[in-house]
């Protein structure tokens, strides 16, 4: 049997678990290859944690096709998972999906919302529920705006799973920086994972996953800041989105303006990628200026709560005339930056950038880009 226990704060687990994903009501607007589409990235994502063994959608379609169900009610639902020998049972209430073509970015526009519910199969009981929205758009048609709507719940998707199902673990040794957790099958907690460790004083420290150790099967991992923690104290996953995302101001070349960055946050983060989208206040050419960075985002230093990082990319800026909706001109160019955050915890800090973009148009306003922002 797996090790899990059920919290306000989710269900907490030690070693796989099994679960059953199932299609419950489905709503004015769906199909059944929609349907599918999105239980396929339900699952997906399931299984890219490395948690749970799934009962294999094929034997759910065949007890639905036996039963001549198409949609599941609980009762129903909880039935399949008791046959499948399943603990939990998530189940996916599609609700809305709908497609418009939007006038002003000229663009087929998609919005889907669905409903995931937890349910304790043993009683019936209702553990949590989470209602989800994703978008989508596409200059060839509204069927393509649907399909990247849908994909765009994947990332939603895992990070709910994962609040859902915390992995939990104690404290086996402290040696240094290196903190070492037992209680917990070490593949389960990926390279990059945060745990929180409430030590017994009831204080908090954190800790980010480095390896795990086959000798003693322990989870190895580097302390990160806050309460040092002591041998025995409880370690529960610390859940956070792949990237880091911040409102800022700032100055570039005499304007001034806001804007809005993003860059991975170092846990599973794809690619480290640094993103920033913003507007001046004041007039380029009598235009309205719009600026987009996209490029690298590196970390060279990590002391305590302060992380440093080096930003590297292209550079756009979008000349617009705000009075009939139009781009009249694109200016190019690079950037490149220092970047340095001081984190309150793991999820959410300040920061400070400084950096200089250069424009190929000689007429561009090319110069030093200044920044300081709060990210969560």
């Amino acid at each position: 049997m797996a090790g899990l226990c059920f919290s306000q704060s989710g269900i907490t687990v030690t070693e796989k678990i099994k679960l059953v994903i199932l299609p419950a009501k489905v709503a004015t607007g769906w199909d059944m290859d929609e349907v599918d589409f999105l239980l396929g990235i339900l699952e997906e994502q399931a299984l890219e944690l490395g948690r749970f063994q799934l009962f294999p959608r094929t034997d759910i379609q065949q007890i639905m096709k036996e039963r001549n169900l198409s949609e599941l009610g609980v009762t129903e639902a909880l039935e399949i998972g008791k046959l499948g020998g399943s603990k939990y049972a998530l189940l996916l209430t599609l609700t809305e999906l709908s497609s418009s073509w939007n006038i002003l970015s000229l663009t087929h526009s998609a919005v889907a919302r669905y409903t995931i519910r937890l349910y304790n199969i043993e009683n019936g009981s209702l553990l949590a529920s989470k209602s989800l929205e994703s978008r989508g758009a596409s200059l060839e048609s509204a069927q393509k705006a649907i399909g990247e709507a849908l994909k765009a719940t994947a990332l939603d998707i895992w990070y709910e799973l994962r609040r859902f199902f915390r992995l939990e673990a104690y404290v086996k040794s402290v040696s240094g920086s290196v903190v070492k957790l037992a209680g917990l099958d070490p593949k389960l907690a990926k390279k990059g994972y945060v745990f929180q460790i409430e030590t017994h004083t009831g204080d908090v420290g954190y800790v980010k996953v480095v390896g795990y150790d086959r000798t003693d099967n322990t989870v190895v991992t580097q302390f990160m800041y806050g309460h040092r923690p002591s041998e025995y104290d409880i370690a529960t996953e610390y859940e956070m989105m792949p990237y880091k995302v911040s409102l800022n101001i700032g100055m570039f070349s005499n304007f001034f303006g806001i804007g809005l960055s993003a860059w991975g946050a170092g846990e599973q983060a794809p690619l480290p990628v640094y993103f920033h989208l913003g507007t001046f206040m004041g007039n380029l050419y009598g235009l309205t200026p719009v600026f987009l960075n996209l490029g690298g985002n590196i970390n060279f230093i990590t002391i305590d709560r302060i992380n440093g990082s080096f930003t590297l990319g292209g550079s756009f800026i979008a000349l617009i005339d705000l009075s009939m909706f139009e781009i009249y001109e694109y200016l190019f160019g690079v950037f490149g930056g220092l970047l340095i955050t001081y984190e309150f915890n793991p999820k959410s800090g300040v920061y400070g950038s400084l950096g200089y973009a250069q424009y190929l148009d000689a007429t561009g306003p090319s110069g030093l880009l200044i920044q300081i922002g709060m990210y969560f």
